[in-house]
């Protein structure tokens, strides 16, 4: 049998700990799985001239809202997974993107 203290803590907080934890990493597992079907159901990292299209990190962001809450840092790293590139036009970074017809 296990002692423990006399008192009025608990002291299954490793439990409650992990599932906290649990809960967060099923939540960005969601949010990353949400974010991936939209861009491909949208966009393609490779394409045609004529579909090429710039978008900021910020209007993903605000296309996404209605889905999802994204972090732009982690849009920003999805996109780079999925292999989008950036280009700077006037001196802001845009994600070159194809759109699907």
């Amino acid at each position: 049998m296990k002692k423990r203290p006399i008192g009025f803590r608990a002291y299954d907080n490793d439990k409650q700990k992990q599932d906290i934890q649990d809960k967060l990493n099923q939540g960005q597992a969601e949010r990353q799985k949400a974010i991936a079907e939209f861009i491909g159901h949208n966009y393609s990292p490779i394409g045609d001239t004529s579909q090429k299209c710039y978008k900021t990190t910020a209007e993903l962001v605000y296309d996404l809202s209605n889905i999802v809450n994204v972090a732009p840092m982690e849009l920003a790293k999805q996109l780079t997974d999925a292999g989008y590139h950036v280009e700077y036009l006037a001196g802001q970074p845009y994600w070159v993107m194809y759109e699907k017809s």
